[in-house]
Order: C-alpha cells, then sequence, then structure tokens
C-alpha cells in the first residue's frame, strides 16, 4: 500500500503538469512564440531583457479540504501574461487560451494527481506602471486527490 500524497507534494505535481500542459499546447505555443524547436516563453521568474508576449507563474497557495476518507487539495495559482502590443487584444486572447489548455483531463493526463476540477476565479488586463505594458492576470482554482484515490 502507498502513501497518499501529502499537499505540497501534490501542489509540485500539479505545477509541473501545468507547466507541461501549457508547452505542449499548439495554441499557447503559437501566442508565447514556440516553435518546433524553441519552447513558448514560461517562466518562473523573467528574465532581464525578455522577449514580449511571455507568461510567469505567480503564487501557488495550497489547502487542504478533504476529510478523513476523502483526500483533496485545493490550489489557488496565479499566471501573469506581459505584453507589449499596442492594446489589450494580445493578452485578452491569451488568457482565453490558457483557460482552455488547462481543462481537467489534460491536467490530469500530465500529472501524477487527478484533478477534480479547474475554476477560473478572475482574470484581469491592467496596465503596467511603464505605460507601454499591458499585465494580465488569470486566476485559477484547482481541486486535486492522489490518483490511487480516484478510482475509489
Amino acid at each position: 500500500m502507498t502513501t497518499p500524497m501529502n499537499i505540497s507534494e501534490q501542489a509540485e505535481a500539479l505545477a509541473k503538469a501545468v507547466h507541461a500542459v501549457l508547452q505542449a499546447n499548439p495554441a499557447v505555443q503559437y501566442g508565447l512564440g514556440g516553435t518546433s524547436d524553441v519552447p513558448p516563453r514560461l517562466y518562473d521568474s523573467a528574465p532581464e531583457d525578455p522577449v514580449y508576449p511571455y507568461l510567469t507563474y505567480g503564487a501557488l497557495r495550497s489547502s487542504d479540504i478533504g476529510g478523513d476518507e476523502t483526500p483533496l487539495a485545493n490550489h489557488q495559482m496565479t499566471l501573469h501574461l506581459w505584453s507589449r502590443y499596442t492594446g489589450r487584444a494580445e493578452v485578452m486572447a491569451l488568457l482565453g487560451q490558457l483557460g482552455h489548455a488547462l481543462d481537467p483531463e489534460t491536467l490530469t493526463a500530465a500529472a501524477t494527481v487527478a484533478v477534480r476540477s479547474t475554476v477560473s476565479v478572475f482574470s484581469d488586463v491592467l496596465r503596467a506602471p511603464d505605460g507601454r505594458t499591458h499585465h494580465g492576470l488569470l486566476r485559477l482554482s484547482i481541486t486535486t486527490h492522489p490518483k490511487e484515490e480516484a478510482s475509489a
């Protein structure tokens, strides 16, 4: 019998799955400059002089929401998009592509955890303080449970 994954292990598995799914999704690849030879611009921390548009991973907050017999975790994840396109259209299109790419079935297939639900809590498009850059935010609420518990 295996030991169930704890919350931090589930969070790590989910973060890896999100990255893998976004990196492999054709619409996200196209929108963030990926090609067959170059991965899309997905960063934990952006380079000093980035090429736009790009995505950075923001906060990931995880909490135990399960009971004694049902090990569930909820993860609040924030994704940040950065664009220098003249209007908001590029950021808005990319936010939509991210939301479509991160569905529960696709994430579960890429993860060592089962994703029960993925909900977009909010999205926002702001102008950054430099006046040239648009900043898009996507907050996701993702509920997971260990895959070995998925069939129970």
